[in-house]
């Protein structure tokens, strides 16, 4: 796998958790009687096998849903579509024909879960075959999904990395991250790079031999070894030179942060720059320790068989912070029949970080409109609504927009803003009755008495400043710039988050 292609990965593994955050905070959530769990299952797209091998296949169920997924099902093949004996097929420890019951998954709880194959050696079948998956959640059918098994005979480099378990750090502390990367292939890998890449998690990797680099939108930290990773050979890494990752102080709780390892060969071309641009770097140097090896021929240009399994990742949980969220008023000011545009939304006193969106929760904030106020623009975050809870997706046009709900995708830092833009025009009305800014401080907010703030409007005979401010959102008319188009996306979203993948056993 080339360091390129791992970054694209990458990018596309934490684009898509996002992606089942948004899908599911809004869609899943805006009928308040409908609470339905749903698990999806996560699992390599190609998975390639050498005929008389055997290979693991790692592949992870998740619910991603705010509800918890009672009595979960796991099955393998079906009877329209059977698992063919030529691959050698083993379920899952624990499970048996070929059925898994898992239990019971929390709100945005995953299980990781890998299954065998081992086609037959100068087998004459046809080289792919599939296996079907199927998962219930409380016996209804939660998500499905189709495996592709390829088989091959020539072989190849194939590294995998050991699952990581969870940590769990409060703000300020540091652990060691235990590191195994095996080459089940038959071919060695000459170079090898460890890649770490984490959201609000810090890696200490503070070694000559690695950097910081940006790809594909992703920035992470490269470790470069020019050691031979021999097939069938095992390296991990020494005591005396560990990855560890810190929780930085302030940082937001209770939360499940991501991080991300990955092992990719790398191509002598990388490794010459690597060693040009670090020539005389002083300080120590990350190493790796052989566990097992069995040499094999001079190693050739790097080509991984099965690119999936060349990351792993695991959470770095936090336990519960405080965040003192306060809310953020503004008002409309100028002349009857003017425009102006206010910033809402909330404040966070700290001391922590809140936290940010998963499927268990999203911050939010509800905007009632002072009378006297037509909307003409409306920040692309928000919809009409009163709650996440209660989004109507009837309303279509801004004038008959009363109340909003804004939601907060993101990690508010301690002393930050986060602010919505929202123009209106100034009616002429015998009394403009003041609306507010209600937030929600979720569990790490133990103070009530600021989570409302007053939204008024000011008439002057002159008119104000209003339209200095920048606008974003959707002009009149448009609502579905906003809240639909957030509702729809969601949909999408979750269909991408799903990543439906095909296992592949190699020709």
């Amino acid at each position: 796998m080339r360091l390129r292609a791992l970054f694209s990965r990458l990018a596309l593994t934490t684009a898509a958790s996002g992606l089942a955050v948004t899908g599911l905070a809004l869609p899943a959530q805006a009928d308040p009687k409908v609470d339905v769990p749903y698990v999806g299952i996560f699992g390599p797209e190609a998975v390639t096998v050498i005929n008389g091998q055997s290979k693991t296949v790692k592949f992870e169920l998740y619910n991603l849903s705010s509800v918890a997924a009672k009595d979960v099902v796991l099955d393998f093949g079906s009877k329209t579509a059977p698992i063919s004996p030529e691959l050698g097929f083993i379920a899952p420890s624990g499970c048996t024909d070929d059925v898994c019951r898992i239990g019971d998954l929390k709100a945005g709880e995953r299980r990781t879960l890998t299954f065998t194959v081992k086609p037959a050696a100068a087998t004459s079948a046809a080289p792919a075959e599939t296996i079907a998956l199927s998962v219930t959640a409380g016996g209804k059918l939660s998500d499905e999904t189709v495996i592709g098994v390829v088989r091959t005979d020539k072989g190849g480099v194939d590294l995998e990395m050991a699952d990581i378990a969870d940590l769990r750090l409060s703000g300020g502390a540091s652990a060691d991250v235990p590191v195994v990367v095996r080459n089940s292939g038959d071919q060695d890998v000459k170079a090898l790079g460890l890649v770490v890449l984490a959201n609000a998690i810090t890696p200490l990797l503070d070694y000559t031999n690695c950097e910081r680099i940006d790809e594909e939108g992703v920035g992470a930290v490269v470790c470069v070894f020019n050691d031979t990773l021999p097939a069938g050979g095992t390296f991990t890494l020494p005591a005396a030179t560990p990855l560890r990752v810190k929780a930085p102080a302030g940082v937001a709780g209770p939360f499940d942060y991501q991080v991300y390892v990955g092992a990719v060969g790398l191509t002598d071309k990388f490794v010459y720059d690597f060693a040009k641009r670090t020539t005389g770097a002083t300080g120590k140097v990350l190493e790796l320790e052989a566990v097992a090896s069995v040499s094999a021929a001079e190693p050739d240009a790097v080509e991984d068989l099965n690119e999936d399994d060349n990351y792993t990742d695991f959470a770095v949980r936090v336990p519960k912070t405080s965040a003192d969220s306060s809310a953020v008023g503004d008002a409309f000011t100028g002349a009857v029949g003017e425009d102006d545009t206010v910033q809402v939304g909330l404040r966070n006193l700290g001391p922590s970080a809140v936290i940010p969106a998963s499927p268990a929760w999203i911050q939010a904030a509800h905007i009632r409109l002072p009378t006297g106020i037509q909307l003409t623009r409306v920040d692309e975050r928000c919809a009409p609504g009163t709650s996440i809870d209660d989004v109507d997706e009837t309303v279509t046009d801004l004038s008959e927009v009363t109340d909003l709900v804004c939601v907060i995708m993101e990690s508010v830092p301690a002393g930050d803003r986060y602010l919505f833009e929202l123009s209106g025009e100034i009616l002429d009305v015998a009394e403009h009755k003041a609306g507010a800014v209600t937030v929600d401080g979720g569990v790490q907010d133990a103070k009530s008495g600021n989570d409302k703030a007053a939204l008024t409007v000011a008439v002057t005979s002159t008119g104000g400043e209003g339209g200095s401010l920048p606008i974003t959102g959707a002009p009149a008319g448009l609502i579905a710039a906003g809240g639909a188009v957030l509702l729809a996306a969601g949909v999408i979203a979750l269909r991408t988050a799903r990543r439906r993948r095909i296992v592949t056993v190699v020709e």
